[in-house]
């Protein structure tokens, strides 16, 4: 089975059925990852047909500051959530520091409830790479997964050495930075993802269909030097060991 550990199902709209069929005939475990409390809602829609779709509900930050005066209100959707995400810090994309203090709160918030609750966290970390791993050391959590990371070394094998597992993204093979992450990642701490669909755009100017995930694995598999069909249940079993049956 493949693992596309960060997708955002709602963001597909009118390909989504696409998507979903996709999904199925691949047999892609996909945790569909929530930015609001709408997001959340609509992507549970989305996924209540489909038994290899997880929707996990978060704030990205993005939208923290939407959210900073009624945290209060997130502690059912936490409590209810199997893998808490997309949450995390962003002071690369958001270009308003002054919203950088309500994305601290709010994932302040997250953090202290993924503790409480024994939830595993998908976090966003561009251009705050140090905060959210001094943050995360402040907290015994569950071993996080770090999505799509591109930050500094140093932070990198800190996060290492807590326990993170890292998601590969639809950039493998494409970009140099990304390889050398791929060169240093130890076997067991590799996950995968798709971002999708945006990313594929981003990174190829392609629509990113769930599938694109087998492409991952590839080069992957290929930077590794192991078979693709090997990689992919490495992958898998790194899953399975975070997660156990969620």
């Amino acid at each position: 089975m493949y693992i596309d550990a960060h997708n955002h199902l709602d963001y597909y709209k009118d390909h989504v059925a696409e998507a979903i069929k996709r999904i199925e005939k691949e047999k892609i475990l996909t945790l569909a990852c929530a930015v609001d409390v709408d997001s959340y809602f609509e992507t549970k829609r989305l996924a209540s047909g489909s038994e290899l779709i997880v929707p996990c509900f978060g704030i990205h930050p993005s939208k923290a500051w939407l959210f900073e005066d009624k945290l209060d209100t997130l502690d059912y959707l936490i409590k209810e959530t199997p893998v808490i995400g997309e949450v995390g810090l962003d002071f690369h994309w958001v270009k308003v520091s002054d919203k950088f203090n309500a994305q601290r709160k709010v994932f302040d918030y997250f953090l202290e409830k993924a503790e409480d609750y024994g939830k595993v966290m998908n976090i966003h970390t561009k251009g705050a790479e140090e905060e959210v791993l001094e943050r995360i050391l402040a907290y015994d959590l569950v071993p996080p997964i770090i999505h799509w990371y591109s930050g500094p070394l140093d932070v990198f094998w800190d996060l290492l050495d807590y326990g993170c597992y890292f998601t590969i993204s639809v950039d493998a093979g494409f970009r140099e930075e990304t390889d050398d992450l791929i060169d240093l990642l130890p076997m067991d701490r590799i996950l995968t993802e798709t971002d999708g669909p945006d990313a594929m755009e981003w990174v190829m100017g392609a629509y990113g269909y769930p599938d694109a995930v087998k492409d991952v694995v590839a080069n992957i598999a290929d930077i590794k030097g192991v078979s693709e069909e090997e990689m992919k249940e490495i992958i898998f079993n790194n899953f399975t060991k975070l997660f156990g049956e969620i």
